[in-house]
């Protein structure tokens, strides 16, 4: 007799199985990753996201001509007297780099 490797000895242990045993070894395999899927799935959306604790104060955003451009976002008590756009003035220009145009 020659050598029986382990897949041919698999093989022949599956095909000595009942019917039904055949069936679930066919239908478990793919319904636990169906349900591990599921568990993973509703696990993220049941964790609730982090909410900040502080607020935003400001936004830099660069306009059409390129230059940036700081936005505070004022809260109710802000005093009037602080402006809502400022220009974004820094000496040395090579720390920002420009905007890629496509």
């Amino acid at each position: 007799m020659g050598e029986v490797s382990a897949f041919q000895a698999f093989l022949a242990t599956y095909q000595s199985l009942a019917d039904w045993i055949k069936a679930l070894w066919l239908i478990v395999p793919p319904a636990f990753v169906f349900a591990m899927t599921a568990l993973l799935l509703r696990a993220k959306r049941s964790i609730p996201a982090p909410e900040p604790d502080g607020e935003l104060v400001y936004t830099v955003y660069r306009d059409a001509s390129g230059r940036y451009r700081v936005l505070r976002h004022a809260s109710p008590d802000a005093p009037d007297d602080m402006p809502a756009l400022l220009a974004l003035d820094h000496d040395q220009p090579g720390l920002i780099p420009p905007a890629r145009r496509g």
